[in-house]
């Protein structure tokens, strides 16, 4: 089991007291992590949206619902990522990717009010991609470093429409969150089935992975920081389980953007069954998940810039464990469909699962194959998956979809932080923070 994880905030409180050293006196009130919590009972899908009687969660949005700006919100919520406004953990755009063809993404301007303790939706706007000839299937994606939004297009498609000499789709897409507008697609990050991408400290370096069977991995550096648009692209070639290297690919034209997965082959690039998300953990290492091989792999890299050399372990999945819960202990299957990964502020592994029970797990920090340490904190409700994980930057928030779940969900009904009931039958968009930090009970 982990350690329990508080913090131990000073108030100064005055009190009625004879003596004047005696008027300052000091309380101390623990505030609680989002990862302190006691696994929920594994088991089947439901209606309901399964979560640690600890926590609560709050609706934003769900398709369908009208935007500030004119239309409504597309079906097949996922990337939901929050970018702070000035650093803020209370105020900031929330993009919310949609998995559709044509695809779309929506950002909302959100912001949490501390006098309900919940989040306000201020307006909502479509993004317009006619200026890069569309966008599809906009999957998972990333916030960057220099809070810009990534958009990742899941689906190649080997047409041209906009004459425009690159692939119409497969690429990732940078926004900025603040005007809605597109930025361009990032052509010099390859043309595959984007997931994510994840970005190093330094501001040029992005991990990626092709969401294919057969799927790579790859690694951009760009030419200058905060600029995707130059840059050179490896492939990793070697073992699962050991040493490996990064291998230059040909990418400085259009044709040879267009074709990533075909130099990747030639290259005995190592084949990987559908890489999902990835990305970097408080340790330096780098995580990436794979769907059909039932675990998440880690990486050391040698120098995120000019280092060739890796060394990669799994670090979690393909096998049981044991599962702690209301007293009780179940051994359980990791399952298929690793999918979105986010870390939280004490440094533990979220992982939403598209697949199996469609279960969202916490791998808490120091957890080996060989000493586990795994904790279930929810089910999705039936019929859906979870995805889009982002926190705030305090992490005492976390923003997440639900996409798919069955229409039939409205046989039952949960009362969210607003005091709202939610039927989950619809593709949606929440936030999910510990009870004492969301709503008024």
């Amino acid at each position: 089991m982990a350690k329990k994880i508080v913090l131990l905030l000073t108030i100064i409180v005055v009190c009625s007291c004879s003596n004047a050293d005696d008027n300052l006196k000091e309380k101390t009130i623990e505030v609680k992590s989002i990862s302190e919590f006691t696994s929920v009972e594994p088991g089947i899908q439901s209606t309901d949206f399964v979560f640690p009687t600890t926590h609560t969660f709050q609706k934003i949005i769900e398709a369908g619902d009208p935007l500030t700006a004119g239309g409504t919100l597309p079906p097949r919520n996922d990337f939901t990522g929050y970018v702070p406004i000035n650093g803020s953990s209370t105020k900031g755009y929330l993009s919310i990717n949609s998995e559709t063809s044509p695809g779309g993404v929506t950002i909302l301007d959100i912001d949490f009010d501390p006098e309900s303790k919940l989040w306000r939706v201020n307006t909502s706007e479509a993004v317009d991609f006619s200026d890069v000839g569309g966008t599809k299937n906009n999957c998972s994606g990333t916030v960057t470093p220099w809070n810009t939004i990534i958009s990742c297009e899941e689906r190649v498609q080997v047409i041209d429409d906009n004459n425009d000499g690159y692939n119409d789709f497969g690429w990732a897409v940078e926004i900025d969150p603040a005007t809605k507008k597109v930025i361009d697609k990032r052509w010099a990050l390859g043309n595959f089935a984007h997931e994510n991408v994840t970005i190093h400290s330094n501001l040029r370096t992005v991990y990626e992975g092709a969401d294919s069977n057969p799927g790579y991995l790859y690694k951009f550096v760009a030419d200058n920081e905060r600029d995707l648009s130059s840059g050179k692209l490896f492939v990793y070639v070697g073992s699962k389980e050991g040493s490996g290297n990064w291998m230059l690919l040909n990418n400085a034209t259009i044709e040879e953007r267009n074709t990533t997965l075909e130099q990747s082959e030639m290259a005995g690039a190592t084949i990987f069954g559908g890489i999902e998300d990835v990305e970097i953990g408080p340790d330096g290492m780098v995580y990436f998940a794979v769907k059909a091989e039932d675990r998440v792999y880690r990486f050391k890299d040698s120098d995120p810039i000019t280092g060739l050399d890796l060394t990669m372990e799994t670090f979690v999945g393909a096998m049981k464990y044991s599962i702690v819960h209301e007293g009780q202990e179940t051994e359980v299957s990791w399952g298929t469909g690793n999918d979105n990964l986010a870390f939280d502020g004490e440094g533990n592994l979220w992982v939403l699962q598209d697949g199996s029970e469609n279960y969202i797990w916490v791998v808490e920090k120091g957890h080996t194959q060989t000493q586990p340490n795994v904790k279930l904190f929810g089910i999705a409700p039936l019929g859906s998956e979870p995805t889009g994980i982002t926190f705030t930057p305090d992490y005492k928030y976390l923003f997440m979809s639900i996409q798919g779940p069955d229409a039939a969900n409205n046989s039952t009904e949960q009362i969210d932080a607003a005091g709202n009931g939610i039927e989950f039958d619809n593709h949606t968009s929440l936030v999910i923070s510990r009870r004492e930090n969301l709503g008024n009970e």
